[in-house]
């Protein structure tokens, strides 16, 4: 029996009266495959908007990654900045230090000059004075006023004739300030037999006397000179005579 369009028209409307039977003709008609498709299509819109929020979230994290970098290089660069500004510190320290150490070398040249120049202006102005002061009391000189080095320098040596005639020398520690300790060691010095033998070996025989200039003398200074009998001078003259000559001691 043919079937018509009529026919065709009447199944079509009861298919459509019956959902349930069109489903059963999909079955019938349809592949596996076919009937399988809407679910792959779901699954592969679900993966693509999954996909999609995976490649947003890929580029906001590229794009912080970019910042962090972007961020690094910019603490780089300060950090680079900080390092050339303290080398450039150190660089100027340096040169600071350098110049401040040539300046002390200087300073202390400067000072050691000085030191020498007032020491040895000193020293002249007591070998004028001891001259002058022993001229006075009738001693001639017998030759200039001298240092000598001996394990401890004398400031000055002056070889004397007395009144008499007898050989005798003077010998004089000269200080800017003369301090107590000053005159015990002086005194110590020139009653040592083995300073005497050392003064004798230069040709300083004695007997001695034994004078301190000075251009300020401490008070205890001045009351042990005169416990000590050593003679104080200072640039007006003999300020304390000395309780007489120290005589050599005897040698062995």
């Amino acid at each position: 029996m043919p079937f018509s369009v009529s026919d065709f028209r009447d199944w079509v409307g009861i298919l459509y009266e019956h959902p349930e039977w069109r489903e059963e003709l999909r079955r019938l008609v349809l592949t596996d495959e076919i009937l399988e498709l809407p679910v792959i299509v779901r699954e592969l819109a679900q993966a693509q908007r999954e996909l999609a929020e995976a490649q947003q979230r890929t580029e906001l994290r590229v794009e912080e990654l970019a910042q962090a970098q972007r961020e690094l290089a910019e603490a780089q660069r300060r950090t680079e900045l900080r390092v050339e500004e303290l080398a450039e510190a150190q660089r100027r320290t340096e040169l600071r230090v350098e110049e401040l150490a040539i300046a002390q070398t200087q300073l202390g040249k400067a000072v050691g000059e000085l030191q020498r120049a007032f020491g040895s202006t000193v020293e002249e102005e007591a070998a004028s004075v001891v001259e002058v002061v022993l001229r006075r009391k009738g001693y001639r000189a017998t030759q200039p006023p001298y240092s000598l080095a001996l394990n401890g320098e004398i400031d000055v040596v002056l070889p004397l004739e007395d009144p008499a005639g007898r050989q005798v020398w003077a010998v004089v520690e000269a200080k800017a300030r003369l301090s107590r300790r000053d005159v015990l060691a002086w005194a110590q010095r020139m009653r040592s037999a083995e300073w005497h033998r050392r003064l004798a070996e230069k040709g300083c025989a004695g007997p001695y006397l034994v004078y301190a200039y000075s251009i300020r003398t401490d008070l205890g200074a001045q009351e042990l000179a005169e416990a000590e009998g050593i003679g104080l001078l200072r640039s007006e003259g003999e300020v304390l005579p000395p309780k007489g000559l120290i005589e050599p001691a005897r040698l062995e």
